[in-house]
């Protein structure tokens, strides 16, 4: 197998010539001198050497050892990552750390600090060698949303209002509609983010004819204030306070048999509205790279002292599909860069460490509340085996894998993901019509 030397270095130019015509990359080494190699687990002596200076990048192998921190793997795994044909975790190198990890031979050595806080300069370096192995085209500018995106007039509304939830107290929260079909549409945002992920989905016609779709951000997320028993910092979602958000939501707003859609943290939630159907008055869910439990085995996730603004986004990026587009990921990693202090982290431990279904999943009535499972192929965190595993557990219960998306199917493919969510609709319908 090829060393990491020999994969790139017959490449030097046209690999320079597109980190350096990058725009994101231009303004991210602004300022910054940094020298970091790529580097082969079994050989560290094949190394190639990444230097940056005055917003330039030069690649070479000489000088190793003066590197401040270095991107480790097998040659095999290398092959994988810079493949024309990508399969999960090779999207990023921060799906291989989570996936494979230094017992795989995947890891970062030297400054680990120096490491998150330069994530988007690696990261844009090993995309665009990734370009300039397979001759595609030189970014010289920035991602244009596509044409569908931009409209004369958005359909969507937002306004607020007051809730007063036992696990945070008195608050503003805000939300957003869209649509005036029959069918109540509630969308559930991802940890660390706000409903923002879903507007380009409510702003669908064939959405807006069938569905009137409503959209919340969670207490102390997006535009929605602080609860007044919230404390900055001492943030921890749990299930119960997830689901007492959504039943106060659809309380206040007068929703009848609601559906309920979301991804990630939100699918797991899904599943649990599900549990809880009846009390909650949800007549179906649609739940997006979910399953029943999902254990805490990442590494390398917490990097204390890095900026967290630019590292959260950058970690969650790299669950994307490599063949969503990039004005769809750029949404995604500014969503993720914008929220507040200890949000992603509080949500991640309902994630990683709150939820489990295990034992109660089977329990799910889907004569009253019919469930359709969608999970995208290229999904490292919650595998489509994982989400079909827990869907065969769920009596009645549907299950979609969904080809060239990832973990943020709804929102960072909209046009790729409609066709799945429209049949999980007609889904849930066709259940619903057996009574």
């Amino acid at each position: 197998m090829s060393q990491i030397t020999e994969l790139l270095v017959p490449h030097f130019h046209a690999i320079e010539e597109h980190i350096n015509s990058d725009p994101d990359f231009q303004a991210s080494a602004a300022n910054v001198d940094l020298g970091f190699v790529i580097t082969s687990s079994d050989n560290a002596q094949k190394a190639v050497v990444v230097d940056v200076h005055g917003g330039h990048a030069t690649l070479s192998t000489n000088a190793a050892e003066l590197s401040t921190f270095g991107l480790r793997a097998k040659p095999e795994q290398w092959q994988a990552f810079f493949a024309e044909k990508l399969v999960r975790p090779y999207q990023s190198f921060w799906g291989m750390l989570r996936v494979i990890g230094r017992d795989g031979g995947v890891e970062v050595s030297g400054d680990q600090l120096s490491f998150g806080r330069h994530a988007r300069l690696w990261r844009l370096v090993l995309d665009r060698a990734r370009d300039a192995l397979h001759d595609k085209p030189i970014l010289t500018a920035l991602a244009d949303p596509p044409n569908d995106e931009v409209t004369d007039e958005d359909s969507v509304l937002g306004r607020y209002i007051w809730l007063d939830l036992p696990s945070t107290g008195k608050v503003k929260l805000f939300y957003e509609t869209a649509g005036s079909g029959p069918q109540p549409l509630l969308f559930l945002h991802t940890a660390g983010s706000d409903s923002r992920q879903y507007h380009s989905l409510m702003n669908t016609p064939a959405l807006q004819t069938r569905t009137t779709m409503y959209a919340f951000d969670l207490p102390a997320h997006g535009r929605s204030g602080l609860g007044s028993r919230q404390s900055p910092g001492g943030y921890a979602l749990t299930e119960s306070a997830y689901l007492e958000a959504i039943g106060a939501v659809i309380a206040r707003l007068g929703l009848r048999d609601t559906i309920v859609c979301g991804a990630s943290m939100a699918g797991h939630i899904c599943l649990a509205a599900a549990i809880h159907a009846r009390e909650l008055g949800i007549r179906g869910a649609i739940p997006c790279e979910a399953c029943e439990h999902l254990p805490f085995t990442q590494p390398i996730y917490e990097l204390g002292g890095a900026d967290a603004s630019l590292l959260d986004p950058e970690r969650v990026c790299g669950m994307c599909a490599p063949t969503s587009p990039e004005y769809f990921r750029r949404q995604i990693w500014w969503q993720y860069s914008s929220q507040g202090y200890g949000i992603f982290s509080g949500d991640l431990k309902f994630y990683f460490k709150g939820w489990d279904g295990r034992r109660r999943v089977e329990g799910i009535d889907t004569g009253y509340c019919p469930v359709n499972m969608l999970t995208g192929e290229y999904d490292y965190s919650c595998t489509v085996e994982a989400s079909k595993a827990t869907a065969e557990k769920i009596g009645g219960a549907r299950f979609e894998a969904m080809e060239g998306l990832g973990h943020f199917p709804l929102t960072e493919n909209p046009g790729r993901v409609l066709p799945y969510l429209l049949r999980a609709l007609d889904f849930i319908a066709e259940q619903r019509g057996k009574e």
